[in-house]
């Protein structure tokens, strides 16, 4: 089963550390890159190439090791997370319904959001996060994005439980993205991650709810009721830590 774990900092995703990576040209020829080649991902047997297109796996899913925020402020893993059990999401503490566990298939890859400290979110690249943009007139406007728009959109036609309202966000695989975070806002870039199609991934649903927050960012649980916040979202404590912040920073700015 695919994991994520942190010793001291670091972040490690089945056992490898996670890095940024840097392209180095005498590296790559030594590990024998190509504009062909990947030596880093092992060969797809036609077994699992077969399993994996007769079982597609329609659930958004986290991998085991991120931390779910609970409603008394603590964090449990999401794969131990249990139904009744009472989470934190973007319009307060909400029950859980039920727990859903699946495996990655070959549509999808897991990326990795960086938050705050050490907090890493890895998620499947179809899973829609809560997002802010402009559109061409310059209106800001807050919904759902998401890293695989052709995954959600085979759900949304055939599936239940993605039932937007209109289409999420296309987000930029190479671009900074403004997501929505436990204390406001952050800038995030991708960090991609090529698992085997058996890497097994969690999820919750939750009562009368659409989202729960894990790693410190809030990520959609259902469509079935609600589809996001009342209002625009200011972070959990309605912006206070970030008017601290920027409050402290005051006297070293200009």
């Amino acid at each position: 089963m695919g994991a994520v774990s942190r010793i001291e900092g670091p972040v490690f995703v089945n056992g490898e550390q996670s890095v940024v990576l840097r392209r180095e040209t005498a590296k790559d020829a030594e590990e024998g890159w190509s504009v062909t080649r990947r030596p880093y991902r092992e060969p797809i047997s036609e077994e699992i190439f077969r399993s994996a297109n007769s079982d597609w796996t329609p659930s958004t899913c986290l991998m085991a090791g991120n931390r779910v925020l609970m409603a008394d402020g603590s964090t449990r893993n999401i794969e131990v997370v249990q139904p009744g059990q009472t989470v934190m999401t973007m319009s307060g503490p909400r029950l859980v319904e039920r727990t859903e566990t699946t495996t990655l298939g070959l549509t999808r890859r897991v990326i990795e959001i960086r938050g705050l400290d050490d907090e890493a979110l890895l998620l499947s690249s179809d899973h829609p996060l809560w997002v802010s943009r402009r559109d061409k007139e310059g209106q800001r406007k807050e919904w759902w994005g998401t890293y695989n728009i052709h995954h959600v959109l085979y759900e949304m036609h055939t599936c239940v439980g993605l039932e937007f309202r209109e289409l999420p966000f296309i987000l930029n695989l190479d671009l900074p993205e403004q997501v929505a975070h436990a204390s406001g806002w952050l800038h995030v870039r991708p960090v991609f991650h090529d698992l085997p199609p058996s890497t097994e991934l969690f999820h919750l649903v939750v009562r009368d709810g659409f989202s729960f927050i894990a790693e410190g960012f809030p990520v959609l649980s259902h469509c079935r009721d609600q589809q996001g916040p009342a209002s625009p979202w200011a972070g959990l404590d309605g912006g206070e830590s970030l008017a601290r912040t920027m409050k402290q920073l005051a006297p070293h700015i200009g």
